[in-house]
C-alpha cells in the first residue's frame, strides 16, 4: 500500500502542475494572436451606409472606433492625393442618413442658417498686362496663365497643370463658339457630391461645412469645353469660383486671338 504521506504530497502536487501546464498553454495562445494583428496595413471603411444600420468593425488601435480611423485615412488620402477631375462617389439619392446610433443627418437647404447663400466677389482686370498668344513653328499657339492675387493657389496650379500637360500631348484645340454643348451634366455632377458629402461625413457639422465649402466653388469643365473639352462627368471638378471664373477669362480673352481649330499649348507665368 502507498503511505498516506506519500498520497498526501501527490494530491498538492498535482493541481500545481496542471496549473502551470494550463498557463504555458495560454501564453502560447495570446503570442500568437497578437502576432496576426498588424495594424500597418491601409484599412478601409465597412461601415453601411444604409438607412438600416450596418456592420462594424472594432478599431485595433486603443481608444478609437474603426470610423474615426477611417475618417483620418481619407483626410491624409485627400490632402496628399492632387486634385482629379471625375465623377462624384455613386451613393443613394436621399437628402438624410441614419446612422448606427439613430443620429440623423440631412442635406441643409440652400439659404438656411446651416447653409448660407454664397455670393461670389469676383475678381477683374485679370487679363490686365497679360502678354498676346504667340504662333509656334509646328503651326500651334501658346496662350498664358497668370494667378491673380485673388485666386486660390491649389486650385489655380491643379487646372493650370492639367490643361499643360493636356496641351504638351496636343489634346487641347480651340473650338468655334463655346466647344462641346452644354447641357445638365453641370448640375447632375453637383447634387451627386452633395450626397456624396452625405454619405462620407462622420456628423452633421462636418456636412455642413463640407457643403459650405461646395457651395463657394463652381463645376468646372477640367479641360475647358473651348479647347475640346467634353460635356461630361469624367471631365468636372469643383473649384473655387472666382478662380474658375478668371482662368475661363484669360483663355477666352486669348483665343479670341487665335484662329479655329488651332492646337493650343499652355504657358504657365510665374
Amino acid at each position: 500500500m502507498i503511505p498516506l504521506r506519500r498520497l498526501l504530497r501527490q494530491a498538492v502536487l498535482l493541481p500545481i502542475l496542471f496549473g502551470l501546464i494550463g498557463l504555458h498553454t495560454r501564453h502560447h495562445t495570446n503570442v500568437d494572436v497578437d502576432v496576426d494583428v498588424d495594424t500597418s496595413r491601409p484599412r478601409t471603411d465597412s461601415d453601411s451606409d444604409s438607412d438600416g444600420g450596418g456592420t462594424r468593425r472594432r478599431s485595433p488601435l486603443a481608444g478609437r472606433g474603426h470610423a474615426s480611423d477611417a475618417a483620418d485615412t481619407r483626410t491624409r488620402a485627400t490632402a496628399a492625393r492632387p486634385k482629379q477631375p471625375g465623377a462624384p462617389e455613386a451613393h443613394p439619392h436621399r437628402r438624410k442618413r441614419k446612422l448606427d446610433d439613430g443620429t440623423v443627418l440631412e442635406i441643409p437647404k440652400k439659404g438656411t442658417p446651416e447653409r448660407p447663400k454664397q455670393t461670389p466677389d469676383y475678381s477683374s482686370g485679370f487679363t490686365d498686362g497679360l502678354d498676346a498668344p504667340t504662333k509656334n513653328d509646328d503651326g500651334s499657339w501658346t496662350i498664358n496663365l497668370r494667378k491673380h492675387d485673388d485666386w486660390d493657389q491649389a486650385d489655380f496650379d491643379a487646372k493650370a497643370n492639367h490643361l499643360q500637360q493636356l496641351g504638351e500631348g496636343g489634346e487641347l484645340t480651340k473650338k468655334t463658339g463655346d466647344g462641346d454643348d452644354r447641357g445638365s451634366t453641370v448640375d447632375q455632377w453637383r447634387r451627386d457630391k452633395e450626397y456624396e458629402i452625405l454619405h462620407t461625413s462622420e456628423n452633421q457639422a462636418e456636412v455642413n461645412r463640407r457643403l459650405q465649402e461646395l457651395d463657394q466653388q463652381q463645376i468646372d469643365h477640367a479641360q475647358e469645353l473651348q479647347l475640346g473639352g467634353k460635356d461630361e462627368k469624367a471631365n468636372m471638378w469643383a473649384i473655387d469660383s472666382v478662380t474658375n471664373h478668371g482662368m475661363g477669362g484669360q483663355i477666352n480673352s486669348q483665343l479670341r486671338q487665335v484662329p479655329d481649330g488651332a492646337k493650343i499649348r499652355i504657358n504657365i507665368v510665374e
